[in-house]
């Protein structure tokens, strides 16, 4: 029985998108020889890499060839996928990082899901133990496992999730899809939050030099108490972003 290969959003949206020059090139590749040079790899008729040549070979009507792979569930074909992925040149280190974050916390919820199963076993046996499985083991140092995973500096990969975390859907876009480096990205994110932290200051001088003290002292001063917290938690920030660029 001939197998007809489908999409999956899924499962496509793990893997990065093409440049349109990289999608370009592989079209004209493929229509200069007259084949798909490699094959499409399916799990269940399902295409879990070739995405773009597939829909090329299909548009054009050019015969390729398939690959069935054998996964026990759909969390591995995704964890093939994503180390598929990571395996790749032409990835950003952004995407690199998406995708080692991606698949960690794959790796977290299978993590859980088999404590909860032993746990479970346990129950029934009336033993349950309180402590965890190696495979959640929490204190391994999560960071190193997740640079290693996506093959960057350190530096690179706290840089890269300052961004993530900063609320600057924009900034992240343009760094994700290549537009910006994240060096680049986080120097802009640094002067924006030294920015903020300069008008920040100026507000509280403002409202600690013009708080009325004499008409409730002991609330005043516990506004002036907050916002002295504020201000050093604020300046927290600041060096932490500024080791951060200085990070090689």
């Amino acid at each position: 029985m001939q197998i007809i290969p489908h999409t999956d959003p899924e499962f496509e949206n793990l893997i990065p998108p093409l440049s349109e020059d990289e999608r370009k090139q592989l079209e004209e590749n493929i229509l200069a020889s007259g084949k798909c040079r490699d094959a499409i790899i399916l799990w269940g008729g399902i295409v879990i890499d070739g995405h773009n040549r597939y829909e090329i070979c299909k548009r054009h009507g050019i015969e390729f060839e398939v690959k069935e792979m054998g996964f026990e569930s759909r969390k591995e074909a995704k964890l093939w996928i994503l180390k598929n992925q990571l395996g790749r040149r032409n990835l950003t280190d952004a995407m690199k990082i998406e995708l080692a974050l991606v698949k960690a916390e794959m790796l977290r919820e299978k993590a859980r899901k088999n404590q909860v199963r032993v746990g479970g076993d346990k129950v029934g046996q009336g033993a349950l133990s309180t402590k965890s499985s190696p495979h959640v083991d929490e204190s391994l140092d999560v960071q190193k496992v997740l640079v290693a995973e996506a093959g960057v500096g350190a530096g690179t990969f706290q840089r890269y999730m300052q961004i993530k975390e900063s609320g600057s859907r924009e900034l992240l876009e343009k760094v994700q899809k290549g537009r910006l480096k994240i060096g680049t990205a986080h120097r802009m994110l640094t002067k924006e939050i030294i920015k903020q932290l300069r008008q920040a200051d100026k507000m509280y001088a403002f409202i600690a030099e013009n708080m009325p003290i004499a008409n409730n002292p002991e609330a005043s001063q516990s506004i002036c108490d907050r916002l002295a917290g504020l201000s050093k938690q604020l300046h927290n920030l600041q060096e932490k972003y500024e080791r951060a660029e200085s990070t090689c």
